[in-house]
């Protein structure tokens, strides 16, 4: 099959690779869609935190935010048959490590991880596949895992009906983070964007107020959005570290600041202590989406999704994927085999 195979730091191309074949508890997927993620850059790079120098070296096939039809299930599969459309996370965790017992499955040390999806095929075990409804498309669906990062972090970020919100970085998780803070039932939400383009589609998707924050002053702007408090919720999703120590300046008392981006491995972000306390302030930040996938599944076809979606470029052209999201003006890229 073809497949981008990555052989090192920054040397990535398309190639013949061995065609998987499932397991008795696994399913194979025909990729119709897979969409870049941006730990992908990080990791084709060599820079993702997750993953050690040794695993580094090892030729892999990476992409996780997929969508396709089944090819061929395992003999032990009875809930999915071939031609189902479906949806998939990447990862299944055991159901039975310390870690699954105790609602932590994201922490799960001996689950199955799929296949990479930045090929024709990929290689799902049971519980990591979703079926679409017959209204949903295939391009809609690789946005599944993108939208189950929004549900955590709307779980974790205590956004109340009524409540306030800042929200900095207007890529795909950012914007899911605010149409979910607005279904939510947030009352007022502040989007911080440097790309004029994704400012403009912010206060499209619902955005009371959008700024530049290499022009504006973000703390303020805010401060006039909630009457000087500070917002109930404050989410960073640009990965800026900046932007995530500014958050501390964005908050009211008794507010929750999620950090919910990928950071450089090293990276610190001071935090006085006595100013929490002053304000008694809780900060969180999120990995990966545990128990979100229904859940996210449910609200495809409530949420705008298509507008996120700014390039689809064949898998051939797999290198033109990563440099159109350098440029920094997409949104969402979906690769297609």
């Amino acid at each position: 099959m073809r497949a981008a195979v990555i052989r090192g730091a920054n040397n990535i191309n398309v190639e013949e690779w061995p065609e998987p074949e499932p397991g008795p508890d696994e399913i194979k997927v025909k990729i119709a869609y897979c969409g870049l993620c941006g730990t992908d850059p990080e990791i084709l790079e060599g820079r993702f935190g997750l993953i050690t120098t040794k695993d580094s070296d090892e030729p892999r096939i990476i992409g996780h935010e997929a969508s396709g039809t089944i090819a061929a299930v395992g003999k032990n599969i009875k809930n999915y048959k071939v031609g189902q459309r479906v949806a998939c996370n990447f990862r299944s965790p055991c159901g039975a490590c310390y870690y699954c017992r105790n609602k932590m499955e994201h922490f799960c040390r001996s689950g199955h991880h799929s296949t990479g999806a930045y090929a024709e095929y990929a290689i799902y075990h049971e519980p990591a596949v979703y079926a679409l409804p017959d209204d949903i498309s295939l391009e809609i669906g690789a946005l599944l895992e993108p939208v189950s990062v929004a549900v955590h972090a709307a779980d974790v970020a205590n956004i109340r009906p009524g409540g306030t919100v800042a929200i900095s970085g207007a890529g795909t998780i950012g914007l899911l983070c605010l149409e979910l803070a607005l279904i939510s039932g947030a009352s007022k939400v502040l989007v911080s964007e440097p790309v004029a383009e994704k400012r403009q589609l912010a206060k499209k998707l619902g955005a009371d107020v959008v700024v530049d924050p290499l022009k504006d002053d973000v703390v303020e702007a805010g401060k006039s959005l909630t009457d000087g408090r500070g917002f109930d919720t404050v989410i960073e999703a640009s990965g800026n570290l900046d932007a995530a120590k500014q958050a501390l300046s964005m908050i009211d008392c008794c507010g929750t600041i999620l950090w919910a981006a990928v950071y450089p491995r090293d990276a610190e972000v001071g935090v006085p202590p006595s100013y929490m306390y002053s304000k008694e302030l809780t900060i969180r930040a999120m990995f990966t989406s545990p128990y979100s996938f229904p859940r996210a599944l449910n609200l495809l076809p409530k949420l705008e999704l298509e507008p996120l979606i700014t390039h689809i470029i064949p898998l051939d052209e797999i290198k033109r994927v990563f440099e159109t999201h350098k440029t920094g003006k997409s949104i969402k890229i979906l690769v297609k085999p």
